[in-house]
């Protein structure tokens, strides 16, 4: 006789309130693609468990259900307006194609589901002149050469982004088979030559590693508090030297 835990009402309103952050605002969004999103920040979950959290979420929140044709579509009402200035307007712009930049190309989508929703308003605003064909207002030429091979971050980007977002603790694999358990994600820092995650150990201590040297990222369910007198600009100002450690370097003193 196969025995099954049922999820706790804590696990049930956390599925359900990971799905609505993922639900956008202006488009829709299918359950299928929900379900790919949560596999990639390491949450697995059959497709009926979705669809039946979804309802729920359609219940209760603020959530759009279009059973015009299938697969359904699932998008978040507009409540209001967002106004930028020309200055505010262009800053936008540019930041998105400075991120766009760094980032490896499958992480494009992310950037442009953050930034789509806001640009895309600005079109309708009276006297906003637009460019003609695909020509852009801003554009970035940064040296992508100086940066060491990235595209590891396609894969851990969503679970760091989870457990920096939500606080949750994680255990970290490198490309070599070593592994640190239980850390306190704490924050990104991109520095001359790639990405580095800073962090910290369970007996308190402080540290960092390139994201080009770890394999996979598990998220464990653990909350943990943000330490209160850590700022991640003070320890990348203290700590430049080890930002642009070797990776054997970092390896070894883990």
């Amino acid at each position: 006789m196969t025995i099954t835990n049922k999820p706790t009402t804590t696990e049930q309103l956390s599925l359900a309130f990971e799905l609505y952050h993922r639900i956008p605002k202006g488009r829709k969004v299918t359950a299928q693609q929900l379900q790919l999103e949560l596999s990639h920040a390491g949450i697995e979950r059959d497709i009926r468990t979705i669809q039946r959290n979804l309802d729920v979420v359609v219940q209760y929140l603020d959530v759009d259900k279009d059973t015009r044709n299938k697969p359904y579509g699932y998008s978040r009402e507009l409540i209001s307006q967002i106004v930028l200035g020309p200055r505010e307007s262009i800053v936008l712009q540019l930041a998105k194609a400075l991120v766009t930049d760094v980032l490896p190309t499958p992480l494009h989508y992310a950037v442009e589901s953050a930034f789509q929703l806001i640009l895309n308003h600005q079109h309708s605003y009276p006297g906003v002149q637009q460019p003609n064909g695909q020509s852009k207002k801003v554009n970035t030429n940064i040296d992508r050469s100086s940066y060491s091979e990235i595209t590891e971050l396609t894969s851990t980007f969503e679970p760091l982004s989870l457990a920096l977002t939500y606080q949750r603790l994680i255990s970290v694999t490198f490309i070599n088979e070593h592994v640190i358990e239980s850390i306190k994600p704490l924050g990104l820092v991109l520095s001359s030559d790639t990405f580095h995650l800073v962090y910290q150990h369970p007996n308190s201590e402080y540290d960092n590693l390139p994201l080009n040297q770890i394999k996979t990222v598990k998220v464990l369910t653990f909350h943990f508090d943000y330490p209160s007198s850590f700022q991640l600009s003070d320890y990348q100002i203290r700590h430049q030297t080890s930002l642009h450690a070797e990776p054997e370097d970092i390896l070894i003193n883990q």
